[in-house]
């Protein structure tokens, strides 16, 4: 009772902490010394950033990542206003749209919000840890590392998807000088330490990566019965840190780190994966649960119960109302760009597994709606293989480039590749095999960006293609979020 307690009140505690100069005190929040001052109540304010961060990033993240591009088209056959407003592209329907007719809140600041109270939450227990505010708890001094680990994997996760839709790519300027976001260092307090101007682009990945650094040295690589509380299993381990960071140096076109980073996660051999190898069987990658159903090569997931996984929430299983994969009335389906884009073989597993083809010929994605209640993959080992693929490739290694993408041809059952291959044909066919294999995971507009690449209108009729770094792709401030922040400069 003790533990559901604590777990219970930090919300609250996180939440007051933001509105202490309005001295409100409620009577049912437990002071912070209590609830910082065990190793459970900090895991319960973990808890509570996980669940937070889980039921967008395996969600909302995702599904905007993929509207806004190319590849999937989102019907107008639900009460799903939001999703169909980032399919059309339309942000002031997005910075305007309230709850409903008598809720006003703007859902575009609940979602700006549900990531800035997460990144409050690890400060105040990144705070705590350094203060050893938690010395009387016996258990306190193994679990201390582990704590702060994941304080900073998470802080650095909740910028990356801030940065990632309030502000405009990295390369936009040649020095990244350009707005990035309000960077939260340290706990909130008060509404006054809550108006700041946005640090640079750079500022805000040079941030994340220290960040992702600490967590790398941090986190364990695993839990360990005994020595860290039950609430670690199915959470974020070490290469789940690593695996983000080597996302951030491939967003960046740092190749060389990038490579670096992979390395140390499947191993320094091209076509020998020494660590994390890839699942065989395609539908066991979206239908594993709990625990006990961690894949290997899933390197960070929502992690589900049997019963319940509230990340999955209503939009990506099939049993569930308004799925916008539905797999009787789909309302999201691959565009004919895509079709065009990903050219699958007959042979191709992937195209028999992930989808279902419409009776018009058409191909609802399926990877969200073959199992209730399943652990929803957030960053694959087969990311970083067919990272690591390009880089070689574009560095002119052509051979340690084949030997890694015929590990994802070969578990596809397609034909394998082989010298002699020109260079540009290589680094196209990889880029190919991605889109093969990550489509609809939330790769397609950050990787378009990487490769500055025009986003164009897939599906939408009368529209023309958006430059990589246009501000028609960045999401807006509300007029709230500016009167609470004067020092805010809009994404227009």
């Amino acid at each position: 009772m003790k533990k559901l307690l604590i777990i219970c009140l930090l919300p609250l505690l996180i939440l007051q902490s933001c509105e202490k100069r309005l001295d409100i005190q409620p009577s049912n929040v437990a002071p912070e010394e209590l609830i910082l001052s065990t190793v459970d109540g900090m895991d319960g304010g973990l808890n509570f950033v996980y669940q937070t961060y889980h039921n967008n990033a395996g969600r909302t993240f995702t599904l905007w990542n993929e509207a806004l591009a190319d590849h999937l088209e989102i019907r107008n056959l639900s009460t799903m206003p939001t999703h169909l407003y980032f399919y059309n592209r339309d942000l002031n329907a997005i910075v305007s749209e309230m709850v409903s007719v008598t809720d006003s809140r703007k859902l575009s600041d609940i979602k700006l919000r549900e990531l800035y109270v997460p990144i409050n939450a690890t400060s105040l227990i990144l705070e705590a840890c350094k203060r050893d505010q938690a010395s009387g708890d016996y258990t306190f001094a193994y679990n201390k590392d582990r704590l702060m680990g994941e304080c900073y994997l998470m802080r650095a996760l909740c910028h990356m998807q801030l940065v990632n839709f309030w502000a405009q790519p990295w390369g936009t300027t040649a020095d990244n000088s350009h707005p990035g976001v309000v960077i939260n260092y340290e706990p909130v307090i008060d509404r006054e330490s809550q108006v700041k101007p946005r640090a640079s682009l750079k500022e805000v990945y040079d941030f994340i990566i220290s960040d992702l650094k600490e967590a790398v040295r941090l986190v364990p690589d695993g839990y360990v019965a005994g020595q860290h509380s039950g609430v670690f299993a199915g959470r974020f381990y070490k290469d789940a840190a690593r695996a983000y960071l080597a996302r951030v140096y491939w967003m960046q076109r740092d190749y060389t780190n990038a490579v670096s980073t992979i390395n140390d996660i499947i191993g320094a051999t091209p076509g020998n994966m020494t660590r994390h190898p890839l699942q065989a069987n395609l539908v066991a990658l979206f239908t594993a649960r709990g625990v006990e159903g961690t894949d290997e090569e899933v390197l960070a997931q929502t992690t589900s119960v049997t019963t319940v996984n509230s990340s999955l929430a209503t939009w990506w299983n099939a049993s569930a109302p308004e799925s916008i994969f539905s797999t009787a009335n789909p309302k999201g389906l691959a565009t004919s760009q895509f079709v065009a884009d990903a050219k699958y073989s007959a042979a191709d597993q992937r195209l028999a597994l992930w989808f279902l083809r419409q009776s018009d010929g058409r191909l609802a994605p399926a990877k969200y709606n073959r199992a209730l209640h399943f652990n929803i993959p957030l960053i694959r080992s087969a990311e970083m293989v067919l990272d690591r693929a390009e880089i070689n490739a574009m560095n002119n290694n052509l051979e340690a480039a084949l030997e890694d993408i015929n590990l994802i041809r070969g578990r596809a059952q397609t034909e394998l590749l082989s010298m002699p291959v020109a260079q540009q044909d290589l680094v196209d066919s990889i880029r190919t095999e991605r889109i093969r294999e990550l489509c609809f995971e939330g790769d397609r507009l950050p990787n378009l960006r990487r490769m500055q690449a025009p986003v164009g209108p897939g599906d939408r009729a009368g529209v023309t293609p958006i430059a990589w770094d246009s501000k028609d792709l960045v999401l807006k401030y509300s007029e709230e979020d500016m009167a609470r922040n004067p020092k805010l400069v809009n994404n227009y």
